[in-house]
């Protein structure tokens, strides 16, 4: 079938003015992953662009829950719930830490991001940890399949009051934002449409550690919804809905923000974003068929899409991690992700407590003259092993293992090209390339580097700190 009316759908096939390298795995990587390692960009590298996006797709074995209490029965008054939920956020990003090449940890992200619930507001960790399976298992499946579990998970009853939604005196919360915020956008219905949603909705309340339905508290009468009439529940509605064309529209035009470009408004890709609603919709809303198509398409290889987005601080964060290859010890890894965690939260994006049922919107609004200072502090200090405020961050790159991994350790030109290539998604200019070969020189002459020289580690050191500290590192 033809993908795509303009062609950027087609398949990316690398050409000598286009080569699969570095570059472009990097381009992968980053954009699918929180970061790569450079083993893991190697790896990549010896497989064709089709063979990389299908090994993002693999399934990978489900991980062991944070702690046995996920099976115990939800108590609002526990003592525990705040520590659990805090053991939950670790656990997480761990996980995304730790991922091997796979696209489950971003999309579970892209989820919680979508469905939001704020654990601040549910309270009950367990809730939490099934939502978040919950968007995991399904991270690259059905969005209609995801939209009805969504609808009955104890955390949304909860968020969105789902739970006193009642026969005769209908709550219209989840309703509205299950129509502006999670499928059809905003403009795209009535408000006389979620009304007769939420009458559709009734009779779902919270049961242990799942939700059940209640029959004497459902509306059983006959509901006008999105122009049909009939005695409709839950599942009626999400169906009614997901025959819209707005729907497959609505979602992709978010995907294309998440894995393409981020602009306020999106006119320009309206063409694209049709063809992708035509494939999402060809495919019954599986979600994985359409998300390949876009990582195997000469748009998501295009000049303009390369080094098109800002990091979240997640991404930022973590990925700077990563793509230094610093490796936690098991002991204190708790200790060295709590420290992500919360340099992330305070750069404004905390894990598990989204700002509002909106989520985060991204893009601009991660740089601002409070996060901006905070992102670049903890960039550098994974480098200098210092913070701020003078405080050891308890860990640092390891400038010479580091410096090794690449091909050609003892050139020093071509070993600033490797490290920044990895590092820095924009190509930069030749002139910024000989800086910060300067910096990393640091006075000695060029035939005079040597990887094993007592200087060099401070000298990698010295070059990093100069990229991170780049405009060009806040990109993606």
């Amino acid at each position: 079938m033809e993908t795509s009316k303009t062609g950027l759908l087609d398949p990316y096939i690398p050409s000598p003015s286009k080569p699969w390298n570095k570059t472009m795995v990097t381009h992968l990587l980053n954009r699918t992953m929180f970061g790569a390692t450079v083993a893991q960009v190697n790896s990549v590298l010896s497989m064709t662009p089709s063979e990389a996006v299908d090994l993002l797709f693999q399934p990978n074995t489900a991980p062991e829950p944070p702690g046995t209490w996920v099976t115990e029965a939800p108590d609002f008054n526990s003592a525990y719930n705040s520590q659990r939920t805090s053991q939950l956020r670790t656990w997480w990003v761990r996980l995304m830490y730790e991922q091997p090449v796979s696209i489950r940890e971003k999309m579970t992200l892209f989820w919680h991001n979508h469905f939001v619930s704020e654990a601040g507001t549910v309270i009950i960790p367990q809730y939490m940890y099934k939502q978040n399976q919950l968007l995991r298992d399904s991270c690259t499946g059905n969005f209609k399949d995801i939209t009805k579990l969504v609808t009955r998970d104890p955390a949304m009853l909860i968020y969105l009051d789902g739970r006193y939604n009642i026969v005769g005196n209908p709550n219209e919360n989840y309703g509205r934002e299950l129509l502006e915020l999670f499928t059809m956008g905003i403009g795209n219905y009535t408000e006389t449409d979620v009304r007769e949603a939420a009458r559709a909705l009734t009779g779902w309340i919270l049961s242990g550690l799942g939700s059940i339905f209640v029959p004497s508290r459902h509306d059983y009468g006959n509901k006008i919804f999105l122009g049909q009439t009939g005695n409709f529940d839950d599942n009626d509605i999400i169906d009614i809905v997901f025959n819209q064309p707005v729907t497959a529209k609505y979602i992709c035009s978010k995907l294309y923000k998440t894995f393409i470009h981020q602009k306020e408004d999106l006119t320009y890709a309206n063409q694209i974003i049709d063809d992708m609603a035509a494939i999402l919709r060809s495919n019954n809303y599986d979600i994985a068929p359409l998300l390949k198509t876009l990582l195997k398409s000469k748009l998501f290889y295009s000049d303009n899409t390369l080094s098109s987005l800002i990091k979240s601080p997640l991404d930022l964060m973590l990925g700077a991690v990563k793509m230094m290859n610093i490796n936690f010890d098991p002991s204190v890894i708790t200790t060295r992700l709590n420290y992500v965690i919360a340099q992330a939260s305070a750069a404004g994006q905390y894990i598990l407590d989204p700002p509002n049922v909106q989520g985060w919107t991204g893009y601009r609004t991660w740089l601002s003259t409070i996060s901006m200072p905070i992102r670049a502090a903890f960039a550098e200090s994974i480098v200098t092993g210092l913070q701020k405020n003078g405080q050891p961050t308890g860990f640092s790159v390891d400038a010479l293992s580091f410096a090794q991994s690449f091909a050609a350790p003892n050139n020093a030109l071509q070993l600033v090209r490797d490290m920044t290539e990895h590092l820095v998604r924009l190509s930069v200019t030749p002139r910024q390339l000989n800086n910060l070969l300067e910096i990393m020189l640091d006075g000695t002459m060029i035939q005079n580097w040597y990887i094993n020289d007592p200087q060099a580690a401070s000298r990698i050191k010295k070059y990093l700190k100069a990229v991170v500290n780049l405009a060009e590192f806040q990109i993606n």
